[in-house]
């Protein structure tokens, strides 16, 4: 790949702010008997900060218990329904980017699982869900996980040839794929400190790569290293399904759902880079190498910094 594939970088370096993907917010609820409901709302903490989501409902609402933690505020509360459950809002979302993932536990043991954000905030409980969560869910992991895009953008820029490139994507999907599988259905357990940090960790070693002398094994094999990588980043991918939780019912669907929202948005980036990348060739721009080497040595001072910040998390 040209180097002016580091140019796309480059825009998509105005946007880190840090690694790690927005994690949606997440309320359960549980019917009980004589239309009550148990409900358990988790938000999370962005950029230090917790972000006042508020929930309405038709319903009479009784807070039983609120706890905090460093990623996350848990609420729980009972909710008397005299009429049922029939609409649930989120009020606060629209001034967030983030999704809540709204889980409706029925007696007769039903799930209906909703998604709502800022621009829809209100959902009403007598009608399915009609968006697929769970693929949503994954398109905007692997949109907002930052770290796993530069990556792939990486990886793009150390492939040469098109054939090679449809092994590395191959070998980048079904290796995280694997991973993703064997932790979400709790057959592998791996604490997700140190992923994190060698998720940070392969990022460097490939920002590396991209400034070497081209004779390693990367570039002669870049199947093989993206397959081992991808494992570890599958890890990764488990990590925010884990929070968000597989349906009883519908596991295997769910799981495939999520797994499908990942591809769908790693497609989506390595188009549009190869789009900008036809494009920036068709400049008649003559660049000085220091410029176009910049935005690797950015990705690599930043990876670093996130392997040793989530190093120092795994220690401590």
């Amino acid at each position: 790949m040209s180097r002016a594939l580091l140019f796309v970088l480059a825009g998509l370096l105005t946007q880190v702010a840090a690694a790690h993907e927005v994690r949606p917010a997440l309320l359960s609820l549980t019917e009980q008997a004589g239309n009550q409901y148990t409900a358990v709302f988790k938000q999370p903490q962005v950029q230090g900060r917790f972000l006042n989501l508020q929930i309405e409902t038709n319903c009479d609402a009784e807070l039983i218990e609120s706890r905090t933690s460093a990623a996350a505020l848990q609420q729980k509360f009972t909710l008397n329904c005299a009429s049922g459950l029939e609409q649930i809002t989120i009020n606060g979302l629209e001034r967030t980017l983030i999704d809540a993932m709204i889980t409706v536990n029925r007696q007769d043991g039903s799930q209906q699982n909703h998604l709502v954000n800022g621009r829809n905030p209100s959902v009403s409980t007598a009608s399915g869900a009609a968006t697929p969560v769970y693929l949503t869910l994954g398109m905007e992991h692997l949109f907002f996980g930052i770290d796993h895009v530069l990556f792939v953008l990486l990886l793009l820029y150390l492939v040469k040839g098109w054939q090679n490139l449809v092994k590395v994507v191959t070998s980048f999907t079904i290796a995280h794929s694997i991973t993703l599988a064997l932790s979400a259905l709790s057959i592998v357990t791996v604490a997700q400190a140190p992923v994190e940090a060698l998720i940070a960790l392969s990022i460097l070693l490939l920002a590396a790569e991209a400034l070497g002398p081209g004779d390693t094994l990367i570039h002669r094999q870049p199947w093989l290293i993206t397959f081992v990588f991808g494992l570890l980043h599958g890890l990764g991918f488990a990590g925010a399904l884990a929070e968000i939780g597989l349906p009883e019912g519908s596991t295997v669907m769910a799981l495939f759902l999520f797994n499908v929202g990942i591809e769908i948005g790693q497609l989506v980036i390595i188009a549009i880079a190869l789009a900008l990348l036809l494009v920036i060739r068709r400049m008649t721009i003559s660049v000085p190498q220091p410029v176009t080497h910049a935005p690797v040595y950015l990705v690599g001072g930043l990876s670093a910094y996130w392997f040793l910040e989530r190093s120092i998390q795994v220690i401590f």
